[in-house]
């Protein structure tokens, strides 16, 4: 592999190992014995390290070079992964995936690498979206393989064993990467107006990421409920990742031939529509068939928003890592909230004596009102403040 591409090998690697050992985590805790709000809880911690790592790991790479933050944060990565084999409750698995997340925020500085190189933000994002397919269809693969033969957990440790060995490569890609740009003189943690600049981006993103991560909690859960019942358990845990890759796949086409001619704020009001209207849509899904149909929707629209909010910060910035650390960090405060309040919504809802199934229904209801919001915050700040250009120019004659 070129030393040249590292950024685009590393970038398909850690979506790989990241995609493919995330998956069946909320499968992998009911096996356990957790229970939603457990669920939500494991789910959430993964998301309170994203918060704090995406941010602080973009900023060091401002100021220290990108090489070394991926090197390091790679080989810690690696070595959890790993543990997720050895936690044996979900007490323990709750920790291991959060110092996992303290690892993964790398993924800012690795995009602020390939902006110094001057790779197109799109066609960059589009692996992150490839490799997400191929690690969804290697966990689905890799369960498929070993149905018949074992059952449970044991179906999911040879995902975590992948993922850790995954990692491994993309840190040996770091050390052969040509260095990136570090940056002189005094760092300030937090740069005065980093967050104005893009506080349209910041703060609709961050609603919309809050309704879409109350769902992808329970997701596989509830594509496992649509999946033949006829199925033995490891088929309709590798069904589940089916529905998982396509809409990688999705994302792929979308985020390499669709986003490029597109205007970054376009982008972001666009995905965050068509968002609230995919998680409307899942209300209506009575089968596995339908489930996939949902797909289309939902991965044009995540591709929109992502590229589209990601060139809204970062062209709003001269301190690029920095710029996408906090748009990261800040969906992962998200990504906090939203399992939490998606896995006690569903307990509430099941309370009433409604099956868990239903409930889940009731977390789609809530979140496709939650983005709709966003949609609306977003259109707000950046387009109905706006004054026309004629009126403009005629007050200042």
């Amino acid at each position: 592999m070129s030393p040249r591409n590292s950024d685009l090998h590393m970038q398909l690697f850690t979506n790989i190992a990241y995609t493919s050992s995330s998956l069946f985590v909320p499968i992998y805790a009911v096996n356990m014995g957790a229970g939603s709000a457990q669920i939500g809880a494991i789910v959430s911690s993964y998301s309170v390290a994203l918060l704090l790592s995406n941010f602080t790991l973009g900023r060091l790479s401002d100021f220290y070079g990108r090489r070394g933050v991926l090197a390091v944060s790679l080989s810690v990565a690696a070595a959890f992964a790993f543990l997720q084999l050895i936690a044996a409750n979900p007490t323990e698995l709750l920790v291991v995936r959060f110092f996992l997340g303290l690892s993964a925020g790398s993924s800012s500085s690795l995009i602020a690498y390939a902006i110094d190189l001057k790779r197109d933000i799109g066609s960059f994002s589009s692996y992150a979206s490839l490799g997400g397919a191929i690690g969804q269809a290697l966990a689905g693969t890799i369960v498929y393989l070993l149905a018949g033969r074992t059952a449970g957990r044991a179906l999911i440790d040879p995902v975590f064993l992948t993922s850790s060995v995954l990692l491994l490569a993309a840190f040996f890609l770091s050390l052969s990467a040509p260095r990136g740009h570090g940056r002189t003189g005094r760092m300030r943690f937090i740069p005065v107006g980093a967050f104005s600049k893009g506080r349209a981006a910041y703060i609709s993103l961050a609603l919309r990421h809050f309704g879409a991560t109350a769902i992808w909690a329970i997701f596989p859960i509830f594509c496992f409920a649509l999946t033949p019942a006829t199925y033995s358990y490891g088929q309709r845990l590798a069904l589940v990742s089916v529905v998982y890759v396509f809409n990688s796949i999705i994302q792929v086409l979308s985020m390499h031939y669709l986003t490029g001619r597109m205007k970054a704020n376009t982008l972001i009001l666009a995905g965050i529509s068509m968002s609230s209207l995919t998680f409307l849509s899942f209300t209506f899904v009575s089968n596995y068939v339908e489930l996939m149909a949902t797909q289309l929707l939902l991965g044009v629209s995540w591709s929109f928003m992502y590229v589209g909010g990601l060139r809204f910060v970062v062209e709003r910035s001269r301190e690029r890592g920095t710029a996408a650390g906090m748009l990261s960090s800040v969906m992962a405060l998200s990504g906090i909230g939203g399992p939490l309040a998606g896995g006690a919504l569903a307990d509430t809802v099941a309370g009433f004596g409604t099956s868990t199934f239903q409930s889940y229904l009731g977390i789609m209801y809530v979140a496709c009102a939650i983005t709709a919001v966003a949609a609306f915050a977003f259109y707000s700040m950046e387009y109905a403040g706006r004054k026309p250009a004629a009126a403009a120019s005629g007050q200042g004659t």
